[in-house]
């Protein structure tokens, strides 16, 4: 494995980390500058993706509005690096307090694709799907 591709594969762990943080933080800037410009964001509450960084902002902010926090962690897998474009797997962990109590626990998975612009990796689509649901009702 090359420098370039090191330093590739590192980029993009570093770009799932940030898109996991800005979450954690609920910090919309952070984690749409983890997108690029046309991104596309398909997730199950959902029955459409959203697509474009407006689009996605408001279906994010939509998301912490109703949780009083959430805890993710997420994890690159099964990079293929071609260039300027790249596509994998993130898996992902994530514990949700909504504002109306209980806890939810949440494990998926997102099949990804990323662009390479400016010398920086970002998001261009990420699709999740469900892998285990758990809710603990609130007491």
């Amino acid at each position: 494995m090359s420098i370039d591709q090191v330093e590739d594969r590192l980029a993009i762990r570093e770009l799932v980390e940030t898109f996991a943080v800005g979450v954690m933080r609920k910090d919309t800037g952070m984690w749409a500058s983890t997108w690029a410009e046309e991104g596309s964001w398909t997730i199950p509450l959902k029955e459409e993706p959203a697509v474009g960084k407006k689009n996605m902002i408001a279906v994010l902010e939509e998301i912490m509005a109703r949780n009083k926090f959430v805890s993710m962690s997420s994890f690159p897998t099964e990079l293929v690096i071609e260039g300027s474009k790249a596509h994998g797997k993130a898996y992902a962990q994530e514990l949700i307090f909504p504002r109306d109590g209980g806890q939810r626990i949440l494990v998926g998975c997102f099949e990804d694709k990323y662009v390479k612009r400016d010398g920086r990796w970002y998001f261009l689509s990420r699709v999740y799907e469900s892998l285990f649901r758990s809710a603990i009702p609130a007491e």
